[in-house]
């Protein structure tokens, strides 16, 4: 009996019986993974979700009835429950997903297209892994505060010389509080911002733009070869390595390289981001860890407080999963564990 309590209790929802059969049979095949129950439709979601207390659901985005957000929605509300999207990597299928992040969702899988069959394997141990982390998470949903444009600026323009630069890296749960700390940030801020986010290439040009439409401070996807500028924040492309460099004129330029080359488990890895902080800036980098599941980011943010620079951890209690900022902890990597409501704060601090 006690080995049956430890057991993570699943949810599938997915209106194809054929998808909820292909997902139950993946699930299966790992004993500590228990289905609790399924649904057709966003109307059956909820009510399967309060009735029978998963600890996760899988969440399929169109449904008839009702879809797959407002599914979401109602689940945050009535029961707050991790849920894991399963959407397509097309442009629409990443603004959805990014919507539903925004409303709670923990995290996404790809949805299995005509290539189902040659790439089932590969998305049974994703969403296998995905369970797992989800499970005992803590979903809920970024409430922003949008400042009016006639706000007043808290940074005079200054001239473009850069001399200090902010390095954010995120895993699960880091859209929302990403988009939560640039929200909040002065459009004039007198450094650029670089961003690591666990995501495929389609998600992060789209989730660069949906940044840029909503934020003050101006969003968009790094380039090979572009030179960073204050009062930007670069979000670095999915399935690629980024770094930066700094000349000895003081040019700083970013290096893009398809994660083929380099084979590293995460593309972008935020440890090899870190890694070139730490050694282009040195104290004059400002590393933050947000929430996220492992340890991807820990040892580059340890070289960056070993040349001297700020290092921040998000604290567990905004974290959804405390992972990343936990392991920060642990090897005495940050220098400072925050509140996500604190950290942009604390970034403008640190630039005066």
């Amino acid at each position: 009996m006690e080995e049956e309590k430890k057991k993570i209790r699943v949810v599938i929802v997915d209106d194809s019986a054929f998808m909820r059969t292909a997902i139950e049979r993946m699930l299966k095949s790992d004993p500590s993974i228990e289905i609790v129950g399924s649904a057709a439709n966003g109307m059956e979601a909820i009510d399967r979700t309060v009735r029978l207390k998963p600890d996760v659901v899988t969440m399929d985005v169109e449904m008839p009835i009702m879809d797959g957000l407002q599914a979401l929605k109602e689940i945050m509300r009535i029961r707050p429950t991790p849920v894991i999207m399963v959407s397509s990597l097309t442009h629409e299928g990443a603004k959805v997903t990014l919507d539903a992040l925004d409303l709670g969702a923990v995290d996404y899988v790809p949805k299995p297209g005509s290539t189902f069959s040659t790439n089932i394997l590969q998305l049974k141990g994703e969403l296998v892994s995905k369970i797992h982390n989800a499970a005992g998470s803590q979903p809920h949903s970024i409430k922003l505060e949008f400042a009016p444009k006639t706000t007043v600026k808290r940074f005079p323009v200054k001239d473009d010389r850069i001399t200090k630069v902010i390095f954010i890296g995120a895993s699960t749960g880091g859209p929302p509080a990403i988009q939560k700390i640039l929200s909040s940030l002065d459009p004039n801020l007198p450094a650029p911002i670089v961003i690591a986010q666990h995501m495929p290439k389609a998600f992060t040009a789209a989730f660069a733009s949906r940044l840029n439409m909503i934020c003050r401070l101006k969003v968009k996807e790094a380039c090979d070869g572009e030179q960073l500028q204050n009062s930007i924040a670069y979000i670095c492309p999915g399935d690629h390595q980024t770094t930066v460099n700094r000349s000895l004129e003081g040019k700083c330029t970013f290096s893009v390289v398809s994660n083929t080359v380099q084979k590293d488990q995460f593309a972008p890895c935020i440890n090899t981001l870190f890694f070139s902080a730490a050694k282009e800036f040195a104290h004059n980098a400002v590393g933050i860890i947000l929430t996220g599941m492992g340890e991807d980011g820990v040892r580059g943010l340890k070289n960056i407080k070993l040349m001297g620079g700020l290092t921040i951890a998000q604290d567990r209690v905004s974290s959804v999963v405390y992972g990343m900022p936990r392991a920060a902890l642990d090897q005495q990597a940050a220098v400072r564990i925050l509140n996500l409501d604190d950290i942009a704060n604390e970034i403008e601090l640190s630039l005066k």
